[in-house]
């Protein structure tokens, strides 16, 4: 049975909006923790990211579907970033090289 597509518009419409809420969550988790830190490091957010993801990813039994929900990640990942640098969501953070060369 194939989805109409006002169903597939009302499905995507319903993915959006869980996906925002849980943006804002996770954003406000990070802002928050990251206040415990004298100085925190983005590539420790960066890895917990990741961690979370491969956590998501492994809860789903089936191989085939784990790889199309890992590839539709890949997929969301480049607009994602195109609308956070759109909407000025960046330069928030310095990049901090220890022990490594000046750039």
């Amino acid at each position: 049975m194939t989805a109409t597509p006002e169903a597939l518009k009302k499905w995507k419409a319903e993915e959006a909006r869980q996906a925002q809420i849980l943006a804002d969550a996770i954003d406000a988790a990070i802002q928050e923790t990251g206040k415990t830190f004298d100085a925190p490091i983005m590539n420790a957010v960066c890895g917990a990211l990741v961690s979370v993801q491969a956590a998501v990813l492994s809860s789903v039994a089936d191989p085939r579907h784990r790889k199309e929900l890992r590839n539709a990640m890949e997929r969301a990942l480049p607009r994602a970033l195109a609308e956070a640098l759109a909407k000025g969501v960046n330069g928030k953070c310095q990049t901090v090289v220890v022990g490594g060369p000046r750039q």
